[in-house]
């Protein structure tokens, strides 16, 4: 009997691993950042240099579900409506899918909602159809209105560090910003004006691209 009971414990711990092993090597693959770029800051110039992908819309699907071929991977699929594609789709409808490694299955739900405005930074699915945004909470950036009426965006890291060295960047590739760009660039953390920030964007996704 308790030869038995140590051969289950062996093949429940092996097929865990084997579990986390593919899951290690799927989300690796994703396509969005080398692993390194998994937790390292990233500006506003390489998110739109890398980005196979920036769309603004509104989210109007999110579906839990196993990954195809793989049931005990749990994911996210996310649909947008498209409101402004400024790369990568032209389609009015957008639909990615999101692997929540290393989270709770509802943490895919705070994370994305229908009804959500959002700007997002992915990079073309993966092999496995996967894709999340660039830098992860850097390229996710939430849309709304403050106190003054504005229409704002900021990221998940509340645009820490979003600016810093973009001009040099934009510079070094032979791109002038405007005034009201580089003002912009200044900013060191905190909500910005969308049009400001989207007009920013369509600038810099003409510096050579990064892969």
């Amino acid at each position: 009997m308790r030869v038995k009971k140590i051969f289950r414990i062996f093949q429940i711990n092996r097929a865990y691993i084997l579990y986390q092993a593919a899951a290690l090597v799927i989300l690796l693959s994703i396509g969005s950042l080398p692993a390194q770029f998994l937790v390292q800051p990233v500006n506003l110039a390489y998110l739109s240099q890398r980005a196979d992908v920036i769309m603004q819309g509104r989210i109007t699907k999110v579906v839990q579900e196993p990954m195809p071929g793989y049931p005990n991977i749990p994911t996210v699929a996310v649909t947008v409506t498209v409101d402004q594609s400024l790369r990568g789709t032209k389609a009015k409808t957008y639909t990615f899918r999101e692997v929540l490694f290393g989270l709770k299955p509802r943490a895919g739900k705070r994370v994305y909602s229908v009804g959500q405005q959002m700007l997002l930074f992915l990079p073309s699915p993966s092999q496995y159809g996967l894709s999340s945004p660039i830098g992860i909470g850097q390229g996710r950036f939430h849309i709304s209105s403050d106190s003054r009426g504005r229409t704002t965006v900021t990221n998940e890291h509340s645009n820490a560090g979003l600016f810093r060295g973009v001009d040099e960047t934009a510079r070094k590739a032979g791109k002038k910003l405007t005034a009201g760009q580089l003002k912009l660039t200044e900013t060191e953390r905190g909500p910005v004006e969308l049009d400001e920030f989207v007009s920013l964007v369509k600038s810099l996704t003409t510096l050579p691209r990064i892969r």
